[in-house]
């Protein structure tokens, strides 16, 4: 199975999926997820390989955790069938997956999920009830249709003042803050080319230069983000650095895959009984999706609807993907010498 069409761009992420008695990992080898759901302490993990441009699966691994020795299997399968690896979209939380990526392929470029590091900077910074806040108390000053700018109206005018005094104090506390995370943001999702990067990297830094260190009560927040940032560059705006490849900025096609492959049929059952179960119910699950004909695909992937990713991809030696007996087909060519 060589699959001819691949784009040689990968998208990666992991899926929890509740286990109720799962093998019990090595000490200090294979840790076990922290993700649980439920009354379901136990669990598995598929680590899902996608293909950006054909949407297929040609790679998974089903292990305890997201960890390295499962992620650099992965990436031995990809090179025994010889894919054209050039560039790897994933989000943080997969660890040093940079780090296992390069060790197979050395010459291939990493793109972080800018939607999972910018929810990240939210999480940090905490602004966004400040954010809500200020919108509600501007929307209560707007609604009063300007009724506290007539004299004889002083109910309103000490209405009006209160919540401009809030707003005031809102701004005070977050309002630096506010702005920061607003520039990370034009980073992210406004930047283009490397001009524009430049422009806003540049208005960043000279934010951060106006910042007391002492005395902002949020100063700790920032500078955390702000050096985290620059450490990771490199891997924040590869697809800027090489427009050519055309990366994703984002991992939403495998997050849509996960979601609507695989985590609508495993809520449907609730969890499996034993491992052994889980894993074959797995398989079977991505073999169809494999074959099944993509209908619903928009924009820039509309022409592969009515073709399966497999069809796609067309590997060597195998053409005849059209079938609708799936099953029948992977038996076949189980059989095959």
């Amino acid at each position: 199975m060589q699959p001819q069409n691949y784009s040689g761009i990968l998208l990666i992420d992991g899926k929890f999926v509740p286990v109720r008695n799962t093998k019990k990992a090595v000490f200090g080898f294979l840790p076990k997820s922290a993700k649980r759901r439920g009354k379901t302490k136990g669990g598995l993990v598929i680590i899902s390989y996608i293909d950006y441009l054909t949407h297929d699966v040609p790679v998974y691994e089903i292990s305890l955790s997201e960890n390295m020795y499962d992620i650099e299997e992965g990436f031995r399968k990809l090179k025994e069938i010889g894919y054209p690896l050039r560039v790897v979209v994933c989000d943080e939380s997969m660890g040093e997956i940079a780090q296992v990526a390069k060790k197979i392929f050395p010459n291939i470029f990493i793109q972080t999920c800018l939607t999972h590091y910018s929810r990240a900077i939210d999480r940090t910074f905490k602004a966004k009830a400040a954010k809500r806040s200020i919108r509600a108390l501007e929307n209560r000053l707007n609604k009063m249709d300007g009724n506290f700018l007539i004299a004889t109206h002083h109910y309103a005018r000490a209405q009006a003042v209160s919540i401009v005094n809030k707003i005031a104090k809102l701004e005070f506390e977050y309002g630096y803050l506010i702005k920061i995370e607003e520039i990370f943001q034009d980073i992210f999702w406004k930047a283009k080319d490397i001009e524009e990067l430049n422009y806003y990297e540049n208005e960043l830094n000279i934010m951060i230069s106006h910042m007391d260190l002492k005395r902002y009560p949020y100063a700790k927040r920032i500078k955390d983000r702000y050096l985290d940032y620059y450490e990771k560059r490199e891997q924040i705006i590869t697809s800027i650095m090489h427009p050519e490849l055309e990366i994703p900025h984002t991992t939403n096609l495998i997050e849509g895959y996960h979601s609507t492959t695989l985590e609508i049929r495993f809520t449907s059952i609730r969890g499996f009984k034993s491992e052994h179960n889980a894993r074959n119910y797995i398989n079977a699950l991505i073999l169809k999706y494999r074959f099944h004909k993509f209908t619903d695909c928009k924009s820039k992937f509309k022409h592969l609807n009515g073709r399966s990713s497999l069809e796609i991809a067309e590997p060597k030696n195998h053409q005849n993907f059209c079938t609708d007996d799936w099953v029948r087909f992977c038996r076949n060519l189980k059989m095959r010498p």
